[in-house]
């Protein structure tokens, strides 16, 4: 008995040792958690204050920035509950370390740091810690946290919950943090920063959801519920928190009853007018009921009221306006859609006539002498509000802004020019031709073409060479043009044709070609081709075999692709350029179609009167989709879409681009440089 007692002792002894090793361990981790794992021995002082100067002190020996000759220093601040990034470069000091001092605001919460070498946005080399941070929380002078310290030190280390804020920190998101470490952290900020709650309870709310999980929402709620309480909210907060519950936490009942509380105290304030747009029925299927919808709001909140005391809400009135005129454009009330013309600024009226007058002149949805009355009418008093910086918002900076407006003041000119053209009005046409800005005049091909159809109908023959030449500079050029311009040539050399091409290569300046080659020289490629047998427009078929000894220009095309179509002309013009050389060929394949893709793509291009070599891209087997080929390539695209022109040689892919810049020309010159270049090679 006595040595089976003491075996059970014995057992128990251990027993009870194992679970202080386990209490241990769970008290070591629980202390883990407890502490941030970003580290802050870069930072010199052992416990900074905001407002004075921080020094930090970065040993790159052992590290991936050992050998790199500058390092800069990437800030990511948090101060006053908001984050914002600036670079700063460090100085090498004699003992091989790198420094750089850092003034703080007495407002700063907390420091993080990035060291790099090259672009912030791409850098060559970097240092955050193997993603565990570089950070650092401050203190006020009397060594408390500063408001945000707590927010800060969560944020820092879960993006999410920074939203954005520390956007290029880490390579890959880090690791989850602790639930219970969270949580402390949200407890410790509520009593650090109280009633500033305004500031901070998004980013505050964001912690709680990381932290509290599948119990959020109750606690979301009871949260809300309790800054109601307050009877004297101002209607910043009672904005904040209905933006909050109504699209983030999805909350109907309380999202009325703080739009209720909205409408009651401030009735004519932005956070009523918020709530009113958002009461819009912009999504309604009745296109009535919608209308009806802007005009109430538009009659509580007058757009003339919001000018004279403007804020941020300006998109408000972008998307009520969008919204009407679409509206009123669609069931052909025409004068309201005028009348909106009187109050509204370039940009809002610019997209009114982009989306309703382009697209009807596109689609054809509205007879164009009734359409020209709309354009005519609205386009005077657009083009009166062009220098009223209504595009300074987006781009935040005037030479962008203004190039902007006119680029698409010119879109909208083109359309109405398009539309004078097509009424034969082209005295009116040409008129607002020169409204157009300076870069806007030639450089767009198919305006170009209009331009030249105008002159012919003024029979203003004097005017056609002067914007042939022009056009011809800019290198935007359609085919019906190059054959104007050839026999104005022709009557003037007595129909000889010798130095034609010399005159037209002169005509590009320097620059034009200069940009040309350097646009060529950026897309050599070395790729082997995939091999193939491809049927033609009349059933026989094309194989790798056929291809030997040429240089062959491969168009990959779909007729439900536009761009592709507009391509046409200009690979009309380079099947022209060459086709008595026996050297080159250019097929146009069509892939990624639907259906009977065969006579798609057949009548397609012979109702148009393309003289092109038509080829079908082969059936994938085991997708069953018409891009066999084509799909072989995407590693080669890093895309798949289309226009792609290919040029090949010798059984490799040696030139690749996509997409189209609008010239016919150009993409005419484009392709016969790369071509020639080829040619010349040894």
């Amino acid at each position: 008995m006595h040595e089976s007692m003491m075996i059970v002792k014995k057992k128990k002894y251990i027993l009870m040792k194992k679970q202080m090793i386990l209490l241990l361990l769970l008290m070591a981790q629980a202390t883990l958690y407890a502490q941030p794992r970003y580290d802050s021995s870069v930072f010199k002082q052992r416990q900074p204050k905001g407002g004075e100067a921080l020094q930090i002190v970065y040993d790159a020996r052992n590290k991936d920035l050992e050998f790199s000759d500058e390092v800069q220093a990437a800030l990511f601040i948090y101060d006053n509950f908001r984050w914002k990034r600036e670079s700063l470069k460090m100085v090498k000091n004699e003992e091989g370390l790198w420094t750089v001092q850092v003034a703080v605001m007495p407002s700063t919460a907390l420091i993080g740091v990035k060291f790099f070498q090259g672009d912030i946005n791409q850098p060559d080399v970097f240092d955050n810690n193997n993603n565990k941070g570089y950070a650092v929380a401050l203190a006020d002078m009397q060594g408390n946290p500063i408001p945000g310290a707590y927010l800060g030190e969560a944020a820092f280390q879960a993006p999410e919950i920074a939203a954005g804020g520390t956007f290029g920190y880490y390579t890959v998101d880090p690791a989850p943090l602790d639930a219970g470490y969270l949580k402390a952290l949200a407890v410790k900020e509520q009593a650090l920063s109280g009633e500033q709650y305004l500031k901070y309870f998004e980013t505050l709310l964001r912690l709680q959801q990381l932290a509290l999980g599948s119990d959020f929402n109750a606690y979301a709620s009871q949260f809300i519920n309790k800054s109601l309480a307050d009877k004297n909210l101002s209607e910043e907060a009672l904005g904040e928190l209905y933006q909050y519950t109504k699209f983030r936490l999805k909350d109907n009942v309380l999202t009325q009853r703080i739009e209720s509380r909205i409408m009651t105290q401030f009735p004519k304030g932005a956070s009523a007018r918020f709530v009113a747009y958002n009461n819009t029925i912009e999504s309604s299927s009745d296109i009535h009921q919608a209308t009806t919808s802007y005009e109430d709001f538009l009659k509580r909140f007058p757009l003339k009221e919001w000018q004279e005391n403007p804020n941020n809400q300006g998109f408000l009135y972008y998307a009520v306006y969008r919204g009407i005129g679409s509206g009123y454009f669609d069931t052909k009330q025409f004068d309201k859609f005028i009348a909106l013309y009187d109050d509204i600024d370039f940009r809002t009226g610019n997209e009114l006539m982009r989306w309703n007058i382009m697209r009807a002149y596109m689609f054809k949805t509205i007879g164009q002498d009734t359409l020209y009355q709309i354009s005519e009418a609205i386009l005077p008093k657009l083009m009166a509000r062009k220098n009223d910086g209504s595009y300074l918002n987006d781009f935040n900076n005037k030479a962008k802004a203004d190039s902007n407006m006119l680029n698409q003041l010119d879109d909208r000119l083109f359309t109405h020019i398009s539309l004078l053209n097509d009424l034969k009005k082209y005295k009116a046409a040409r008129t607002y031709f020169f409204e157009l800005s300076e870069a806007g005049k030639y450089s767009n091909a198919e305006l170009n073409e209009i331009n030249l159809q105008v002159l012919e109908g003024l029979q203003d023959d004097k005017q056609i060479l002067p914007l042939l030449e022009m056009s011809a500079r800019e290198n935007a050029m359609t085919p019906k043009m190059f054959d104007k311009l050839k026999s104005i040539y022709l009557k003037q050399h007595n129909g000889n044709e010798e130095g034609y091409e010399a005159y037209v290569s002169n005509l590009r300046s320097d620059e034009e070609k200069a940009e040309m080659r350097a646009y060529v020289d950026q897309h050599w490629v070395n790729y082997t081709m995939p091999t193939f047998r491809l049927e033609n427009a009349d059933g026989l078929f094309v194989t790798p075999a056929d291809w030997n000894g040429k240089i062959v220009v491969v168009d990959f095309w779909a007729t439900w692709c536009r761009p592709c179509i507009m391509a046409f002309p200009g690979m009309q013009l380079l099947v022209d350029k060459y086709k008595d050389d026996k050297a080159v060929a250019v097929y146009m394949v069509g892939t990624m179609q639907t259906g009977d893709y065969k006579s798609k793509s057949v009548n397609f291009v012979r109702g148009e009167g393309y003289q092109f070599n038509l080829l079908h891209d082969s059936v994938n087997p085991r997708t069953n989709e018409q891009d066999f080929v084509f799909k072989q390539l995407v590693p080669l695209f890093g895309d798949s879409s289309i226009p792609r022109k290919i040029i090949v040689k010798d059984g490799k892919v040696r030139y690749c681009s996509g997409g189209y810049s609008g010239s016919p020309s150009k993409l005419m010159d484009e392709l016969s440089l790369a071509i020639e270049i080829l040619k010349n090679e040894k």
